[in-house]
């Protein structure tokens, strides 16, 4: 598992990788030079030689990486512009030690604004300003770098490197003090060394860091920490998948049963529920207002409906005998793709989650029917085998947490904590680099996805596709003996969201973000599942 880290944290994991393991910080400044440099190399297709680049350092440990990428391009033959912002005689430690070593090879100005005069001739510039240890807005002479580093990539078309994040963003909040218009290095690509930080994922930071390279820089950091709260999803940490057994049969696989759908919503339910049938599940019902279950049912195939009593072209509360006695051997419910918030909807939905101990998937209008009362999720039975998972949009989330959008937004990763404690829920915070949260306080950050799946329809997508992995989860988890892994409900609720946003990319890759339409992440989910090995 790849964790993601605060300032702090880093910082104390530099500090015993010193102090308890004896690995010389020079040495880690010099592996996170050569980082860089193998990413310069690879940006300007594979040899540095006769490349015009600057390198604009500050004075602290961001600055010594910088020290130690222009030697090592002064070495391979570039034609490098080091230059320097602030007072040499304040450079300390390592980065002095890199400091003395460049500036017996080559002079060392001291960054002006007339160096713009250069910019156009330069194809890369590396922003070696500054580094996690950075807080508040940056000061003037550093500003002053930083907006003539985003006017040459605006004008003159040459690509931006940031060592380890990019300059005057913070490294755990992903703020901008100096302001969003130009008070952060605007990145093609960032380099950041051993861990990635929070604010590489939080936004406005997201919006600056470009094409993200992670490197290693010579020391085990898994040795230095342990039980990570906060991990990226990748791949291959999704490795409690298995292949079917040969003698299977669709009861294996779970039932998933979605509530949903109203008079002019009835493609809502349909496409949650092909998406749940797409990822795995063995049987998906669709329970909807009689007034559009046919219409449903024309949508769907291999998925069976059942017509629910409807008032005022809805579902209300009337439904709940009929949902408890369809729903006996549901594995998992989900609930709201279409449903509107009419009063009676409202009822319903509250009445199901104070009184249906199954594992419950909230979203859309569902989510708004909590918000309403938030207190009932503290009246449903505390039961870890049928937990409560909430999938809003920073719009629902302000909702279910009485504050706005605008807030959620800028704290993603104390919100979605938030939410999960206050409803003791998995909780889905949706967004780019969505964030997976339980009441535990565990954090995954999803990095799949892209403005394409900005598109009616895509939220409805995930719930059915988690609706359809949790489906599959129960059965195993129902079934396994101590030997057997299967993962916890965290791990399969991250892997639902990894997917979707896997299916969505390659979506995109193929068809072009502007065109994408929610059917073609379900399209394309099997070739996003197909990416991860099965044992």
């Amino acid at each position: 598992m790849l964790q993601v880290v605060t300032a702090d944290e880093i910082r104390e994991l530099d500090r015993k990788a010193n102090e308890d393991y004896g690995m010389p910080s020079a040495t880690l400044m010099e592996n996170a030079g050569w980082a860089v440099y193998k990413v310069i190399r690879r940006v300007l297709g594979g040899s540095v030689r006769g490349k015009k680049i600057a390198v604009v350092c500050g004075m602290g440990n961001n600055g010594g990486d910088g020290f130690v990428v222009a030697r090592l391009l002064r070495i391979q033959g570039a034609n490098v512009f080091p230059f320097l912002v602030g007072d040499p005689t304040k450079i300390k430690g390592d980065a002095k030690v890199y400091y003395d070593l460049l500036t017996k090879m080559m002079p060392l100005p001291a960054f002006q604004e007339e160096n713009h005069g250069e910019s156009g001739l330069f194809q890369v510039i590396v922003d070696a300003l500054l580094g996690t240890g950075i807080s508040g807005a940056p000061r003037p002479e550093y500003a002053e770098a930083i907006r003539w580093i985003n006017l040459c990539a605006a004008e003159k078309n040459c690509k931006i490197i940031s060592v380890d994040i990019p300059s005057g963003m913070d490294a755990t909040t992903g703020e901008v003090p100096g302001g969003k218009s130009e008070g952060a290095v605007r990145a093609d690509h960032t380099v950041t060394f051993a861990f990635p930080k929070w604010g590489l994922y939080l936004p406005p930071g997201d919006e600056y860091v470009g094409e993200l390279h992670l490197a290693d820089i010579g020391m085990d950091w898994n040795l230095l920490s342990t039980s990570p709260k906060a991990v990226l999803s990748e791949a291959q940490t999704f490795d409690f998948l298995q292949k079917r057994r040969q003698e299977s049969n669709k009861g294996d696989y779970g039932h998933v049963y979605i509530i949903g759908g109203s008079a002019g919503m009835s493609g809502a339910p349909a496409m949650a529920a092909r998406a749940a049938q797409r990822s795995g599940a063995g049987l998906v019902t669709v329970l909807a207002p009689a007034c559009v279950q046919l219409l449903i049912g024309a949508k769907l195939d291999e998925q069976m409906t059942i017509a629910l009593p409807d008032e005022d072209d809805a579902v209300s509360e009337a439904s709940f005998d009929k949902i408890v006695e369809a729903t006996q051997r549901a594995t998992v419910l989900c609930l709201g793709p279409g449903m509107t918030t009419k009063p009676g909807v409202v009822a319903l939905v509250q009445r199901i989650i104070v009184e249906i101990d199954k594992p419950l998937i909230l979203d859309a209008d569902a989510l708004n029917a909590l918000a309403q009362n938030p207190e009932i999720a503290l009246r449903r039975k505390e039961n870890p085998f049928t937990p409560l998972i909430l999938t809003p949009h920073p719009g629902e989330a302000a909702r279910l947490l009485g504050t706005d959008t605008a807030t959620i937004q800028s704290n993603r990763r104390q919100s979605v904590l938030q939410l999960a404690q206050k409803y003791r829920a998995i909780v889905v915070l949706k967004g780019r680099f969505t964030l997976i949260a339980d009441p535990e306080g565990n954090l995954r950050i999803n990095p799949t996805g892209n403005p394409g799946m900005a598109t009616g329809g895509s939220g409805d997508t995930l719930t059915g596709i988690l609706g359809g992995l949790f489906a599959q989860y129960e059965v195993k988890r129902s079934q396994a003996d101590d030997d057997n892994h299967s993962g916890s409900a965290l791990d399969w609720i991250t892997l639902g969201v990894w997917i979707h946003g896997r299916a969505g990319d390659i979506a995109a890759n193929n068809l072009g973000e502007a065109s994408l339409v929610a059917g073609d992440i379900t399209a394309y989910l099997p070739e996003a599942m197909g990416e991860l090995s099965t044992n």
